[in-house]
């Protein structure tokens, strides 16, 4: 009976020993949303979030030349992935390329109609483009609908 609860010791001893390694080791993973998300892209190389989150690492950096390929590929594997079309045409529009963001703006829009700052981007993008009827009339639809839908994605 004694000899049993020393072997159930020792392999509770060894799990929770187990356990403990494994989640130190995560914290390493888990120090920046680029290791994150890179061990996420790493893991399920098919989903899209990983590459949108790594694109959104590189615009938040102001590097959109180094995000664009992580929104392309977030949208190659989900081609309705509207936070991704919204953040590729963030990217362009910060090229300066104001015919592509509004293609993606309109894109994000048409997948998920009730988020009002895809319309507000699409309204600054025609604002650019010197379209201010345009512009008025998608900023004015977004901040409604940003009132009306606050959290809606």
């Amino acid at each position: 009976m004694r000899y049993s609860l020393n072997i159930e010791f020792l392999v509770i001893t060894i799990v929770v020993a187990t356990f403990s390694f494994t989640a130190f080791q995560r914290n390493f993973i888990w120090s920046n949303d680029f290791a994150l998300w890179t061990d996420v892209v790493k893991k399920s190389p098919y989903k899209a979030r990983g590459y949108n989150e790594i694109g959104m690492y590189f615009y938040e950096l102001r590097k959109p030349d180094k995000a664009i390929p992580y929104f392309k590929k977030s949208i190659y594997y989900e081609p309705e992935y509207a936070v991704a079309h919204n953040n590729l045409g963030l990217c362009f529009l910060a090229k300066g390329l104001i015919d592509l963001a509004s293609y993606e703006f309109r894109h994000a829009i048409k997948d998920r109609p009730l988020n009002g700052m895809y319309h507000v981007n699409l309204g600054i993008a025609y604002l650019k483009k010197g379209w201010h009827e345009l512009a008025d009339r998608e900023i004015k639809i977004g901040k409604t609908l940003r009132r009306k839908y606050p959290r809606k994605q």
